[in-house]
């Protein structure tokens, strides 16, 4: 496991874990966390290691303005977030030519993910956890507005006791405005893996079944029971969901 400082678009320094496989291979996995979430939070990590294990090079790092990465929260744009994870890429592909280019994510992260590779034809693989879509609205985005500063907490990924406060900017609402997931996933040629959360309150399945219909084959919508938006803090299901990627990811 390699911790490693990667330059983002404009020369900051984004914060990066690499794991290697054991075997050389030409295997690439690029995993981004969702909205204000640590790339070291327990189901990235776990996923990570799985992948390992199964001959990826696994890059998982923190967007530009969150956690160890450089820069301010006012940053922390789905532009910016897109920028970062080409970044990344451009930055493993000048070490290697790897072929094989995984790209996915939970939440947020799923949602860029998709994005991006609507984008990069360098992706050759798709994974979409829980993949957020749509923008901001209702009273959400009234509160955001009138308060120019949209207030998030987070647990440190290794003390679900101790918070970390974020004040997101109303800019990161108006940048997100600009993109939409349904209508980009159409964009996407390679295989996509869509997974949903029978429980999930965040990301509804039929949301994410939504973007599964607009998506072109090869594609997989995997629908888990028992299990919610966060489940990384239950090893068990985070267990669950990486043995149904896994398993996915053998079939596409």
């Amino acid at each position: 496991m390699e911790h490693m400082k990667i330059k983002n678009s404009v020369g900051k320094n984004i914060s990066a874990i690499v794991q290697y496989p054991q075997e050389e291979s030409d295997k690439l996995a690029v995993l981004c966390p969702g909205y204000l979430d640590s790339k070291d939070y327990k189901h990235l990590a776990g996923l990570a290691e799985v992948l390992n294990g199964r001959g990826y090079t696994v890059v998982r790092f923190d967007p530009t303005g969150t956690w160890e990465s450089e820069g301010d929260i006012s940053e922390y744009t789905t532009t910016q977030y897109l920028a970062d994870i080409k970044s990344v890429i451009d930055h493993m592909l000048r070490q290697k030519e790897y072929k094989n280019v995984l790209l996915g994510g939970h939440s947020r992260g799923g949602q860029v993910a998709i994005l991006y590779s609507a984008r990069d034809a360098r992706v050759s693989l798709v994974l979409g956890i829980m993949p957020s879509s749509g923008p901001v609205t209702g009273r959400r985005r009234e509160e955001w507005e009138k308060t120019r500063r949209g207030v998030s907490w987070r647990d440190l990924p290794n003390n679900e006791n101790e918070k970390r406060e974020f004040l997101v900017p109303f800019n990161h609402v108006l940048d997100r405005d600009q993109y939409d997931v349904v209508e980009d996933v159409k964009k996407v040629r390679v295989p996509i893996i869509l997974i949903a959360g029978e429980l999930d309150d965040a990301v509804s399945p039929d949301d994410v079944r939504e973007i599964f219909d607009a998506a072109n084959e090869p594609k997989r919508f995997l629908l888990i029971k028992g299990i919610g938006h966060d489940y990384r803090h239950s090893p068990p299901e985070i267990e669950m969901v990486n043995n149904e990627i896994l398993k996915a990811i053998a079939s596409v």
